[in-house]
This record gives C-alpha cells, sequence and structure tokens, in this order.
C-alpha cells in the first residue's frame, strides 16, 4: 500500500483535538518569524486534512496545497467549502517527482513531512526552485526519537531529526537559517507511560 492510500485510510479520523493545537503552534511559530504576510503566495507541501491551512488563510494572499492522499483532501476539501474560503487551492500531485509550473512562492511550508522522505536534502533543493529571491521555507517535524511516536512504522523513513542534521540540510541546499526553535511537544502514551515528543520548526531564506 503507498503512502497516499495509507493516510485515505485514517482520513476521515485524522483530525484531533491535539493536531489543532498543534497547528495553532505551528501557526503562532511560522508568523512570529516572518515579516507581513498579506500578500504572500505560499505552497504546503504535506498538507492533509488542511487544518493548517485553514488557519493561515487569513493571513495571506493565497495558499497552494498539495498531499498524495484523496482521501484526506477530500476532507480539507470540505473544509473549504464550509467556511468559504476562496484563496486555497488544492492538488492531489507529487511536486517533487512531477514538478509543477508555477514559482516564485513568498513561503513554502511542511509539516510533519520530513520523516516520510527518504532524502530530506534533495527534497528541499528541488523545493528551494519554487521560492522567490528572499522566500522562506519552514519545514516542521520530529525532533529526533526513539521509533516509538508512530505504533506502525510503515512509510517512516526517519526517527525524526536532531538541530545539527536539519542545519547541515539548509547548507547543503544553499539555504540560509532563520530560526530554529522547539514549537510544539506531543504526548502520546506508550507501554503505560506518558512519553513526550518534542516538535521542531526550522525557518530557512533563500538569498
Amino acid at each position: 500500500m503507498d503512502i497516499g492510500k495509507r493516510f485515505d485510510a485514517v482520513a476521515n479520523r485524522y483530525d484531533t483535538p491535539e493536531k489543532y493545537k498543534r497547528s495553532e503552534d505551528f501557526l503562532k511559530a511560522i508568523l512570529n518569524n516572518l515579516p507581513d504576510t498579506k500578500s504572500f503566495k505560499v505552497m504546503d507541501i504535506g498538507a492533509g486534512t488542511g487544518i493548517l491551512d485553514i488557519m493561515l488563510a487569513p493571513y495571506v494572499k493565497e495558499i497552494v496545497a498539495f498531499d498524495l492522499s484523496e482521501g484526506m483532501l477530500n476532507v480539507f476539501k470540505e473544509k473549504i467549502e464550509k467556511n468559504n474560503i476562496n484563496n486555497i487551492r488544492i492538488y492531489k500531485h507529487d511536486i517533487i517527482s512531477e514538478g509543477f509550473p508555477e514559482k516564485d512562492f513568498d513561503l513554502i511550508i511542511t509539516s510533519m513531512t520530513f520523516h516520510h522522505l527518504d532524502d530530506p536534502i534533495e527534497v528541499l533543493k528541488k523545493l528551494k526552485e519554487y521560492l522567490k529571491t528572499g522566500g522562506y521555507i519552514a519545514v516542521i517535524d520530529l525532533y529526533k526519537e526513539d521509533g516509538t511516536f508512530h505504533s506502525d512504522n510503515t512509510d517512516v523513513k526517519h526517527f525524526g531529526f536532531d538541530e545539527k542534521e536539519v542545519e547541515n540540510w539548509l547548507k547543503e541546499s544553499g539555504l540560509e537559517k532563520v530560526k530554529y526553535q522547539i514549537v510544539h511537544t506531543i504526548t502520546k502514551e506508550r507501554e503505560g507511560q506518558k512519553r513526550d515528543y518534542p516538535v521542531f520548526m526550522i525557518m530557512a531564506i533563500k538569498r
């Protein structure tokens, strides 16, 4: 089963109060580290059910969102229609392998997606091509963990990342770090005990 179909299977129960809380924290971290975003054209890679994008939409000009799961995007589409949002476009499309004709984005976001990727550095290099000079990219993902975050590690390619690792991504891809910070902590019960899993954001700029 490919990753798109795997997320199709959980799309209708994916949204939880915790995911809304983490998205609120992600939004706050993104906006706190950017200049005025009202004119921003934003790309979101791995948008899922669109929780973060729905929250971000009032603060930017346009969002172009991509995901590989039709089920997740169907939930996202329902939210767009329910909330009468007219500045989000969604695509079931693999922008990394298939490309996309539009360029010059002000901001690219990817949240909780990089641990599913084989080669984060190569993905960053490709995403950089879609940024305008002076544009930003925000990668949000799990800090290094021991493999217990997911109950099923199918399609999980990395058990999170440490700070030095993500800073090396930026150096190799020619992006300049703006800020690295822990933006949220996810608590899960594992073997009868509560475990905390920090989530980082690294913000970078294309000079």
